[in-house]
């Protein structure tokens, strides 16, 4: 059986230590404990605090025994065996890290019963559910109040729109302490862009410092935790009609352009008619019932996902090019030149586009991350223009 571990960095896990606010916990507690790195920088930062672990694995259960004094259990904390271990230990702890699965999981009776104790059940009426956000509400039946709780979690819990309801509900048991951005790769085995997240359970904090990948720190509001911070870190507007740019997404896969026998662009790049396959003249507006996206000459393709090529910008020189819904194609004013866009997108945006991608698995962008490059592109035109004519 595979258990998806992604083990954690220790320099996270000191990252993580210095995060936290002043206090000297007595108990910590780790439910999905590995092989301890969580720990490690907890108990130097606190000699003296008394640790209990569960843990899944039951040869990391071995070492965390042999490194840790304390109590360690092998068991399934998403199972009936929790309530067991802990009977009579709920409220208790006052202080815990966490590193929980990254996975989806289908939804059994017992995470129905947790979601009903929380009044979530609404919010996860589906057939499967993340395993972060059970292991997140087990945490909080087990803290008193007070208490803090340092997560490490995936993009996907942070900041997508999918979990915005989730995170607002969750501010009615705790609030947000601090939060941080780690870049993409820091897992072995993971490309998933993390973030830290503390939590303290039934105190009000209006406000939460929020750190992102450059180290660059921001004060943020509780309810931008609930809408999403990585779209508000980016500090903008939404694209519109009236930006001197216009971004539009390819309606068809790269699969069904290339059945279709068309010139098309795909992030894997250009490619001609497919051999044997009658082509449909890209006059047409409409393909297998969806409009078509075509690419003239001076358009600029950019790819919208893929974490080997998320963020390629290329040129079209020539002839004209369905596109694919992995790309996004770009115009900018006729008086903007092509090259030195590029240029400007490779050495400013790119490096940005690479460590800032979202997505747990594939990393990808979006309109909003394209439109924040694209008037700072066109602000530093205006500029530099300016500069130019006094």
């Amino acid at each position: 059986m595979s258990l998806e571990q992604y083990y954690t960095e220790e320099g996270i896990g000191e990252r993580l230590a210095s995060m936290l606010p002043p206090m000297t916990p007595r108990q910590c507690i780790e439910l999905s404990a590995g092989e301890g790195a969580l720990l490690r920088p907890i108990i130097r930062k606190w000699p003296r605090i008394k640790v209990t672990t569960c843990e899944l694995d039951p040869r990391n259960v071995s070492k965390l025994k042999s490194s840790f004094k304390g109590k360690h259990y092998n068991i399934d904390v998403l199972s009936e065996s929790f309530e067991s271990v802990f009977l009579g230990k709920f409220s208790r702890f006052d202080f815990a890290v966490s590193n929980p699965p990254f996975s989806w999981r289908k939804v059994s009776d017992y995470d129905i019963s947790i979601l009903e104790a929380f009044g979530l059940r609404d919010v996860f009426s589906g057939l499967r559910i993340r395993s972060e956000v059970l292991f997140v509400l087990q945490y909080l039946r087990l803290m008193a109040d007070s208490a803090c709780v340092a997560f490490i979690l995936p993009e996907l819990i942070v900041c997508s729109a999918a979990f915005a309801k989730f995170r607002s509900r969750l501010l009615k048991f705790c609030n947000v302490i601090a939060v941080a951005e780690i870049g993409s790769g820091a897992f072995k085995g993971t490309e998933a862009k993390t973030y830290i997240l503390i939590l303290k359970k039934g105190e009000s904090d209006d406000s939460f410092t929020y750190t992102d990948v450059f180290g660059v720190p921001v004060t943020k509001r509780q309810s931008d935790f609930s809408v999403g911070l990585k779209e508000l870190n980016i500090g903008c507007q939404p694209y519109s009609d009236s930006d001197g740019f216009s971004i539009k997404r390819g309606q068809l896969s790269g699969k069904a352009c290339r059945s279709l026998g068309l010139p098309y662009y795909h992030t894997s790049g250009f490619f001609d008619s497919a051999i044997g396959v009658v082509p449909i003249p890209l006059k047409s507006t409409m393909i297998t019932g969806k409009k078509i996206l075509i690419a003239t000459k001076g358009d600029i393709l950019i790819s919208r996902v893929g974490s080997r090529v998320v963020g390629r910008a290329v040129v079209v020189e020539e002839r004209e090019y369905l596109v694919s819904d992995c790309v996004f194609r770009v115009r900018l004013p006729s008086s903007i030149s092509r090259n030195i866009f590029l240029k400007y997108w490779v050495e400013s945006c790119l490096p940005r586009v690479a460590s800032q991608a979202r997505g747990t698995c594939a990393k990808y962008i979006t309109v909003q991350d394209l439109t924040v490059y694209l008037r700072e592109f066109l602000q530093s035109t205006d500029e530099n223009l300016a500069s130019a004519t006094r």
